[in-house]
């Protein structure tokens, strides 16, 4: 869980879907940004991409939460810094879950019977 502007949002970066969902819309941030001569329309594009990226990984309707259709960058880049400084942490705990893990089940061999040669015999489900 990650609260941004007073609004709690579900971020489980342990989750598969979320973490996909998390990749391809970091993956979709440098596509969308154009050229443009204008400062407002600059910060409006980068503002957008920011509430695109809310909308894809915490759902439709997302940004408007957070944001309430406002416009300001910094607003928007702080709240998108909060959101990416959770990976550390994501990657942190999936460290401990599997270390943790690890050190249980690896253990040395030597202690299993010797296996005994494969046989060209097949299996075959009775009937």
């Amino acid at each position: 869980m990650i609260e941004i502007n007073g609004v709690e949002l579900e971020l489980d970066l342990m989750d598969a879907d979320v973490a996909d969902s998390f990749q391809d819309a970091i993956n979709e941030l440098s596509i969308k940004a154009e050229k443009t001569d204008r400062l407002g329309d600059a910060i409006r594009q980068q503002c957008v991409i920011v509430n695109d990226f809310f909308d894809k990984v915490f759902g439709e309707g997302a940004a408007d939460a957070v944001f309430q259709g406002k416009m300001n960058l910094k607003n928007s880049l702080a709240a998108f810094e909060k959101v990416i400084n959770e990976i550390p942490n994501a990657q942190e705990s999936i460290h401990e879950l599997t270390s943790k893990y690890a050190k249980k089940t690896a253990k040395p061999m030597d202690h299993l019977p010797k296996t005994k040669p494969v046989t060209s015999k097949k299996f075959v489900l009775a009937k």
